[in-house]
């Protein structure tokens, strides 16, 4: 399904021959929501094209604790640099809600690099771009108040894997208060009191699991101001 390949920007430049030969690697699966794509320590298999659904990255520790290191939905390549250096997946991968993806063998991709060098500067430029966001989080994390630290994340959140209408966006949470919490380094109960507010303030509407953000804008405003 070289057309499915193409919505990623990786690959959408490729010649149509080398497409339609990746294509022909690559195979399809369906992950329930919950089930792991793959998990941290395992040896590196396969690199995965998000084509529909979402999915995030977990980071497990001994304590039973976990931290979400992102989320990532159609068009996200998932699991790249580990095909390249060849080391266990340093993560898990976890569909947030049912998730269809394109399973390309490791050293399929690694081949592919070979062929496409442009295809090589791309993804130097992808870990490139996804350190200086790293960095970027870790000051915002250490100097700003919480209910700043939220509405970053769901803005973050809402490019990512967000349905746009409008001004506006719905994010469907694959994911608990606690879990938020934890990546904006708060507790649940501070959690719950922002997203009150904002609720309070217009820009969001809950129910359940589902966000509605009224205006992508003002709810970037809460953080860049």
């Amino acid at each position: 399904m070289p057309d499915h390949l193409s919505k990623s920007a990786l690959f959408a430049a490729l010649p149509k021959s080398c497409l339609e030969w990746l294509s022909g690697k690559t195979v399809w699966k369906q992950f329930p929501k919950g089930k792991r794509l793959f998990a941290e320590g395992d040896p590196v298999e396969n690199v995965y094209f998000i084509d529909s659904g979402a999915v995030k990255l977990v980071k497990e520790y001994s304590s039973g604790k976990n931290a979400i290191l992102g989320m990532m939905g159609p068009g996200a390549l998932v699991a790249e640099v580990a095909a390249v250096d060849g080391k266990p997946y340093p993560a898990t991968c976890v569909a947030m809600e049912d998730c269809r993806a394109g399973a390309i063998p490791a050293k399929v991709f690694v081949e592919l690099l070979r062929k496409e060098p442009d295809v090589a500067i791309k993804i130097i430029s992808s870990v490139g771009g996804k350190l200086r966001e790293l960095t970027s989080n870790l000051g915002f994390l250490a100097v700003q108040t919480v209910d700043k630290r939220l509405a970053r994340f769901l803005y973050k959140l809402a490019q990512d894997i967000g349905e746009k209408s409008g001004k506006g966006c719905r994010i469907s949470l694959g994911m608990t208060r606690k879990d938020i919490a934890e990546i904006i380094g708060t507790s649940f109960e501070v959690v719950e009191r922002c997203l009150k507010k904002m609720r309070d303030d217009g820009l969001i509407q809950v129910d359940g699991k589902k966000i509605d953000i009224s205006d992508l804008g003002r709810l970037a405003g809460v953080f860049e101001d």
